[in-house]
């Protein structure tokens, strides 16, 4: 029997071709490794004949006509219906006449209509309000964040030598809370177009409309000058410009460098080292060689956690424009993971040599650093041989061993998120003169 092939236009012999879709004067056959099924018109018999994409059957005889085409389409898979033969003002709305059915343009302002309508239809409840109005703007303080930046502020305050004070206490948590959500918001409100196009950013509240970039710009001034009054009445003014400057560092500085080059990430490891900066500043001075070991701590440990976590996200991040050290430099980022990972090792050392910590705090501390470091030198020396000239001549290799490093990085990322809450709980816990009462044999105890 001879039959006429869909896919390449030839009269052969049917058992030819291993797979393929045929038409004969009975019907449709669809063969498969050299075996026909039974003739559908003939028998009835479903079988699923489906492309990847759905023709039309008027126009599948034309467009396979072309065997280039007919590849071409075979990977083709895009929603856009633009004719390309059409051009002006219509061009957009022009429907591709091969399509087998009626594609209506979507009006943008038709639908935020329809939407608004259907929230005015809504009874106003307490879940309304938190889900519209509350829950968005929470977000777009990227609490999580911001919650570390307080926490590392007060554990700097809980470390200074000096006295502190309840009052004092309040207002840099509150104080720091809010400028560091101001800054967040910023950078939200003007980058929506960027994170539209990453997965861990596509929900923010600005890409999905449910504030927009003035909205979220408006929020950002009320709470940053709450933020840095608090800070400038109830500390001090060096707390209070330490986090107005947090706040144009980050969302100013780093913001705009992180699409343009990769220095970015040291910057936004200066904005990580400000906040211990504050926490020291609001009770003791800066020129307490402590201040600067704390911030030291938090700028090293910046980068073995965002250098890990940028590695499984670098398509991302260069898809959506972010000029990141993961996807410009992979080598680089590793090693530079590793680097500051064991910078950690001295500048915990040095917060005992200084007098903020006891001398075993420097043991304590090595085994969680020690933790940190073992994953990102895993992590680095993967990377390292997947870019060796051998490793890169062969795709099978260079699969196997990226697949490793999206291992060693996660794992480094993770590590790091538990050993820092460790670095700096021990520090509180081998705070010096702490458990001095205990082995001092000259305090007495005093009657009543």
């Amino acid at each position: 029997m001879i039959s006429t092939h869909l896919l390449c236009g030839s009269a052969t012999p049917m058992m030819r071709h291993p797979v393929c879709l045929r038409t004969t004067h009975y019907g449709l056959y669809f063969l498969k490794r050299g075996i026909s099924t039974s003739v559908i018109k003939r028998n009835n018999a479903h079988i699923n004949t489906a492309p990847v994409e759905f023709q039309s059957n008027r126009s599948i005889r034309n467009t396979f006509l072309n065997k280039e085409k007919a590849l071409e389409m075979a990977i083709r898979c895009t929603d856009d219906i633009t004719d390309p033969k059409e051009s002006g003002i219509n061009k957009t709305v022009a429907v591709n006449a091969s399509l087998p059915f009626e594609v209506k343009p979507l009006d943008a302002s038709a639908r935020r209509l329809r939407r608004k309508k259907s929230r005015e239809a809504q009874p106003v409840t307490f879940n309304s309000i938190k889900k519209q109005v509350i829950d968005p703007y929470v977000q777009l303080t990227k609490p999580r964040l911001t919650i570390l930046v307080m926490l590392s502020a007060i554990c700097s305050y809980a470390l200074s030598p000096n006295a502190a004070s309840v009052s004092q206490l309040l207002s840099l948590t509150v104080g720091t809370t809010l400028c560091s959500g101001a800054a967040n918001a910023i950078n939200m409100g003007r980058e929506p177009e960027f994170d539209r196009q990453m997965t861990r950013t596509q929900t923010r509240p600005v890409v999905t409309g449910l504030v927009t970039s003035k909205q979220a710009f408006e929020f950002a001034s009320i709470i940053g000058s709450i933020g840095v009054s608090t800070l400038y009445l109830g500390v001090n003014p060096v707390v209070a410009a330490l986090g107005a400057a947090n706040i144009g560092l980050y969302a100013w500085t780093y913001t705009s460098l992180k699409r343009k080059h990769i220095i970015n990430t040291w910057i936004g490891a200066i904005v990580g080292a400000i906040p211990p900066l504050m926490g020291w500043a609001a009770a003791s001075s800066l020129t307490d060689p402590g201040a600067w070991c704390l911030a030291g701590l938090l700028y090293a440990w910046q980068f073995p956690h965002f250098n890990a976590l940028s590695h499984n996200i670098r398509n991302e991040y260069k898809n959506a424009g972010y000029v990141m050290t993961a996807w410009k430099n992979p080598r680089l980022n590793a090693r530079v993971a590793l680097r500051y990972s064991l910078l950690m090792f001295p500048i915990c050392i040095g917060l005992a040599y200084f007098g903020v910590t006891d001398p075993f705090y420097a043991i304590d501390s090595s085994i969680a650093n020690v933790w940190l470091t073992y994953w990102a030198f895993k992590f680095y020396w993967q990377q390292r041989k997947n870019y060796t000239r051998a490793v890169l001549d062969n795709k099978e290799l260079f699969n196997k061993g990226m697949h490793q490093s999206n291992i060693f990085a996660r794992k480094t990322m993770l590590t790091s998120v538990m050993q820092l809450p460790a670095v700096l709980l021990l520090a509180i816990f081998h705070k010096k003169d702490r458990w001095k009462w205990l082995f001092d044999k000259d305090t007495k105890l005093k009657p009543v």
